[in-house]
């Protein structure tokens, strides 16, 4: 079953909103299921190299900011990177 892109979307607001609330173990969670979308989604598809290689910098900087818990910056990866690479791909 195909979900919708702008369920991802969504989550990802979401997660931000939670992390920028201080609302990490909700965050946490929002997070995974995230991950859980985007790999159904968009890692199926055929991506250009140097758009793979944009999206997984992004998810291992997420990553690493997780295991420092630093959730500021994985809010900003977020917001301000994973986004975009996500919208890139879904036109």
């Amino acid at each position: 079953m195909k979900t919708d892109n702008r369920d991802i979307f969504y989550l990802l607001n979401k997660t931000t909103f939670l992390i920028r609330s201080g609302d990490y173990p909700d965050a946490a969670s929002k997070l995974n299921k995230c991950l859980q979308k985007i790999e159904s989604e968009f890692i199926s598809k055929n991506l250009q190299d140097k758009v793979l290689g944009k999206l997984t910098y992004s998810l291992e900087t997420i990553l690493l900011m997780q295991k420092n818990k630093d959730w500021v910056a994985i809010a900003d990866i977020i917001e301000f990177e994973l986004c975009e690479i996500l919208k890139g791909i879904s036109c």
